[in-house]
């Protein structure tokens, strides 16, 4: 069995999962050393091959068993898994269009399948709505005279680009390390995250979601799924099994909401300055109305006219909003058990919970966790 990535190191976490609950021996030079291991012999092949002919080639020509974990290349004859990239492109539209952005932009990697699936999905799901795209440069695009990524000519790029660009501008990356980059340009020209604009990355890659300046929100892409389900593909593979007609597409999980874009995007300040208190202290039980109006500089008749006016909600509609949203991530990517969620979330018990989720959800919280671990 050998392991071929140089990825996301959740491909590995999940294949040696499998590798251990099935006796597996694996074999992950690559992983270490990028390089091909000529000579080796074994039963089958993982692979994340991205661009690299050679290992194409190596692949092609053992002839053994081999699941490839991307669609990044359909001239290549082996069953693949991958994720839907419509589906992400669409989650994250659908998150921006929720929080009433009207200005938004695509920063991609690079021009591949997956680049052009998402930007296509985010761009149709946003023109349903009357609005357009405006497309950033691509980060591997600018070249110097040595053939290298040249970072400060993208970077001047890229800053250019977000001066320019109307406010609040809602930017959809083509990952978590795009969205990072993103996050730096800002801070670098002094644009505040989310306030003037809003990030979203893909993957939920904590490394880069939890370190970046303000900590990004992600579309969730299911990279242990993957890989899980190549290794179990893989296994069929091995034991005789034929190949599936069709290549294997897996749904994100959600978005995981991260202060990136965190706020609903707002002419009134004073109502945004309240938006983003209720951000802050949605954990809170006693957050209350009257709080979120001590947080502003108008009356309170002045604050509820300014959210019935840029919401057509309640101040109290608001916070429960803001809340339930908090409940559905952690039900959607994590096992704390209700009571924990209900207290981190500021509902003052479960019961109040699971009442207030049933009424506004259809569900319980429990069927609403295992309709999204399906």
């Amino acid at each position: 069995m050998l392991g071929l990535t140089d990825t996301h190191h959740g491909y590995l976490r999940a294949v040696l999962r499998y590798a251990k609950e099935h006796h597996w021996h694996l074999t992950a030079d690559m992983i270490f050393t990028g390089k091909i291991p000529v000579g080796w012999r074994g039963d089958g092949i993982i692979s994340f091959i991205g661009y690299r002919n050679d290992l194409a080639d190596f692949i092609l020509s053992s002839g053994l068993p081999a699941v490839e974990i991307s669609f990044l290349r359909p001239d290549l004859p082996l069953p693949k898994v991958g994720g839907n990239n419509r589906q992400i492109g669409q989650l994250a539209a659908q998150h921006f269009l929720e929080r009433r952005f009207r200005h938004f932009a695509w920063a991609p990697f690079m021009d591949n399948s997956a680049n052009e699936e998402r930007r296509h999905a985010f761009e149709e799901t946003i023109s349903t709505h009357g609005f357009s795209c405006h497309v950033l440069p691509p980060m591997d695009v600018v070249k110097n005279t040595s053939n290298h990524r040249d970072w400060a000519e993208y970077r001047k790029r890229l800053v250019k680009e977000l001066k320019r660009l109307p406010k609040p501008l809602a930017i959809f990356c083509h990952s978590d390390y795009v969205a990072f980059d993103v996050v730096n340009a800002c801070a670098d020209i002094g644009l505040p995250v989310p306030e003037a604009v809003a990030v979203m990355g893909v993957d939920n890659d904590i490394l880069f979601c939890e370190s970046a300046a303000v900590p990004l929100s992600s579309v969730c892409h299911d990279i242990e799924g993957m890989a899980y389900r190549a290794a179990a593909l893989l296994d069929r593979l091995m034991a005789g099994g034929k190949a599936p007609k069709k290549n294997l597409s897996l749904p994100p999980r959600g978005v995981v909401t991260r202060r990136s874009t965190d706020i609903l995007a707002v002419e009134n300040l004073e109502v945004s300055r309240a938006l983003r208190f209720i951000s802050d202290e949605f954990h809170n039980p006693l957050l209350s109305v009257s709080s979120v109006v001590n947080a502003t500089k108008l009356s309170r008749r002045s604050i509820e006219m300014g959210f019935r006016t840029e919401l057509n909600r309640s101040i109290n509609d608001e916070i429960l909003r803001v809340r339930l949203e908090q409940v559905r991530t952690r039900l959607s990517t994590t096992t704390l058990p209700v009571s924990e969620i209900a207290h981190a979330t500021g509902f003052s018990s479960p019961n109040y919970l699971y009442r207030i989720f049933r009424e506004t959800i259809g569900m319980t919280p429990k069927d609403y966790r295992q309709n999204a671990g399906r």
